[in-house]
């Protein structure tokens, strides 16, 4: 049985204007990070705890896979 994580609480998620950008924003909307759909890596614009990085991180992963096919039509 796979176990779903849930986001964290204090982050929210939004996509980005630019094709394939998730910001990861906290409470008082201030980008955290950005995440990208076309090579699933995270970029950490701020300082937080490795726990939560890892479960944000994952759950990014888990709920924007990557798809390399979107480069390719940009």
């Amino acid at each position: 049985m796979q176990k779903h994580h849930a986001a964290p609480s204090s982050y929210h998620f939004k996509r980005a204007k630019t094709d394939g950008l998730i910001q990861v924003l906290n409470e008082g909307s201030y980008v955290m990070a950005e995440y990208s759909e076309r090579t699933g890596k995270v970029s950490w614009q701020r300082v937080v705890l490795a726990t939560q990085k890892e479960k944000i991180e994952k759950w990014l992963i888990e709920h924007y896979p990557v798809h390399p096919a979107k480069a390719a039509r940009a």
